[in-house]
């Protein structure tokens, strides 16, 4: 029987719809994954009649490689919403899966009584650990059909009516969005397993139907190949492999040195897993003696890809929040440490509170933009194209210009340029299609300046496009190499053209005016902070994020940064300083590359100032305490 529930009170009722009303506008972020382009490419193909891909069709120098595409129905859905509705109808499609997953979770975790304060509790901790992967990418699929199966079989174990019969039609439906669909034989087989170690018996049903399940996998495109095409996937998530030494989002969650490799990593994200993932250790005792083997076998299963990995904090989420719910709750926690009766529900009432002003305060900054820029993430609350992402600008460049030959590009930039290029190009976040050994070859090309000569005669590359910020080295190699020349720049992606007759005819216009011809030195003693004005300081900047929108000037920093890696320190110069003013002095790290653009000019009692900025922000920055100690 369904077991019976308390009163309702509003009190707690207020944080849980808080907490949903964060997580929209959370979910409410411009549109800014690198992979987007390729979805909405694939999309196109499949909806304009070319059928299903075989060889990749979209990449030049992959042609002859095999592409399984098992997220073409995902595709083929946000390219029909792209057609429709542009970015505000892809924006609105995944903020709807994002709150259906936790819609999902919460009803799973009213199958048994609950403690309303921990259900808001978790809620919040649950969806802050799950956030950095609310983008418009199929995985928030895998994740709401991976809540969808967990629900029927919760119910399923507590002896509720559960329309098991359905999990075959949702695997159907998995297998052609997304290629984690074999999470959901991992969880079947757990609760299969704990039935029998439970009962000491085999549940029949829910192996007849498991079995169905794992079957129709095979009823897709490809067959058996997309069917065993995810076991694929996982040796590239291997810590030898090269995409795992590379790519940030395969760190862990749990690496010390993450503050050292990422300074402004969103620290609050990754504290609330790690508070999840230790309660979901702790919660095994709980559940061992409630002889739930089933949620015993699940979390020991999924804690270690959670754990290893920074994109798949949210499937120890998605399995644990039930458990989570049902393990701690709030009362019968305050009754252990002897404060229960009345004393125990001011206590709970009074944390209800702060978790409701907690919410409203970080839903505010959100939506100013005021959270993202804390930790320096390019998101942004909003319904169009993230422009400090995806590189839209310079590939409408591209296409006024007519760079119609081969192009070089950086990988992050592959997919936006696939689907807004009408040429192939030469590589694409799809790395299964990359394989290692040409995923080896893109990188030696991007870091040696023989490797990029070889790759110029080899596939008769005319232009490169590429995110300066991130190559520096190759940035500085183009711009003093005559074979090159400089056609467009932004404060995001730089584009070089291969020197011909023709060249001066495909360089911007507008280019010398953006660079600026003004070589007048700023005046540094009227920045704030350097005998202008105070700085805006911390604390200041955190509250007005609650009431105004903030702005990092994104313009002037990325082009400080250009000239600066150009070798042109005045410039550079002008640009931090611009930054500086326009931003009252809020971001320490432009004082620091100020500091480094006067260093270069021999400037030193200047910079030797901007640094001491630098250590009043960050007293533990190492670069600075090192430059200010060889003074």
């Amino acid at each position: 029987m369904p077991p019976e529930r308390g009163p309702r009170r509003p009190l707690h009722s207020i944080p849980l719809f808080l907490g949903f009303g964060l997580l929209a506008v959370l979910a409410l972020r411009q549109v800014g994954n690198p992979d987007v382009g390729f979805h909405l490419k694939a999309g196109e193909y499949i909806l304009s009649g070319q059928g299903w891909p075989g060889n990749d069709p979209f990449t030049y120098t992959l042609k002859d490689h095999p592409y399984i595409d098992t997220s073409w129905g995902y595709q083929v859905v946000v390219s029909a919403i792209q057609r429709g509705f542009d970015a505000g109808g892809l924006v609105l499609f995944h903020a709807i899966l994002v709150l259906l997953i936790f819609f999902t979770l919460c009803r799973t975790a009213r199958l048994e009584a609950v403690d309303a304060a921990s259900l808001a509790g978790f809620l919040f901790l649950g969806g802050m650990a799950s956030e950095l992967r609310f983008e418009a990418r199929p995985e928030l699929v895998s994740l709401l059909f991976l809540a969808l199966v967990l629900h029927l079989l919760h119910r399923r174990a507590l002896a509720l009516p559960s329309p098991i019969w359905t999990l075959p039609l949702i695997h159907l439906a998995w297998a052609n969005c997304h290629s984690l669909f074999i999470l959901g034989w991992a969880v079947m087989a757990c609760f299969a397993i704990g039935a029998w170690f439970r009962d000491r018996r085999v549940d029949r049903a829910l192996m007849g139907w498991s079995l169905a399940s794992v079957a129709v996998g095979v009823i897709n495109p490809y067959g058996l190949r997309g069917l065993l095409f995810p076991f694929t996937l996982a040796t590239r998530m291997l810590a030898n492999n090269p995409f795992a030494r590379s790519i940030g989002e395969f760190a862990s969650p749990f690496w010390p040195k993450i503050p050292d490799a990422y300074p402004f990593y969103p620290r609050l994200p990754i504290l609330c897993f790690q508070i999840l993932a230790v309660l979901a250790l702790l919660s095994l005792p709980v559940l061992f003696r409630r002889r739930r083997w089933d949620l015993c076998l699940m979390t020991v299963a999924i804690f270690p890809l959670a754990a290893g990995m920074v994109r798949n904090m949210p499937l120890l989420v998605i399995t644990a929040f039930p458990c989570l719910v049902w393990s701690f709750p709030a009362e019968g926690a305050l009754q252990k440490i002897g404060l229960g009766g009345g004393l125990g529900r001011r206590l709970r009432q009074a944390g209800l509170a702060v978790l409701t002003v907690a919410i409203l305060a970080l839903g505010l900054r959100v939506f100013h933009d005021a959270y993202y820029i804390d930790s320096r993430r390019p998101c942004r609350f909003g319904l169009g194209w993230n422009r400090l992402i995806l590189p839209l600008d310079a590939a409408e460049f591209a296409t006024r210009a007519g760079l119609g030959g081969p192009v070089l590009n950086h990988l992050n930039f592959g997919g936006t340029l696939m689907w807004r290029l009408p040429q192939p190009i030469f590589i694409d976040g799809r790395l299964e299609v990359a394989g290692e050994r040409f995923y080896d070859e893109y990188r030696r090309i991007f870091e040696a300046e023989g490797a990029l000569e070889e790759a110029v005669e080899r596939y008769g590359i005319q232009w490169t496009i590429f995110p300066y910020d991130t190559n520096p080295e190759l940035l500085a190699r183009l711009s003093r190499n005559t074979r090159w020349r400089l056609a467009y720049v932004d404060d995001l992606a730089v584009i070089f053209v291969r020197e011909s007759p023709d060249a001066a005819a495909r360089v911007d216009p507008s280019l010398n005016a953006r660079l600026g011809q003004d070589h007048r030195r700023p005046e540094i003693r009227t920045l704030p902070g350097l005998g202008g004005p105070a700085r805006l300081r911390e604390g200041r900047r955190w509250f007005s994020g609650l009431f105004q929108r903030e702005e990092f000037p994104s313009e002037d920093f990325g082009l400080g940064l250009f000239h600066y890696f150009r070798g042109e320190p005045v410039r550079a110069e002008r640009r931090f300083a611009s930054a500086i003013q326009r931003s009252g002095g809020a971001y320490f790290e432009i004082y620091a590359d100020l500091a480094a653009s006067l260093d270069w000019q021999r400037r030193f009692e200047e910079a030797r100032d901007c640094y001491r900025v630098v250590l009043e922000a960050d007293p533990g920055n190492r670069i600075a305490r090192k430059r200010l100690a060889e003074r």
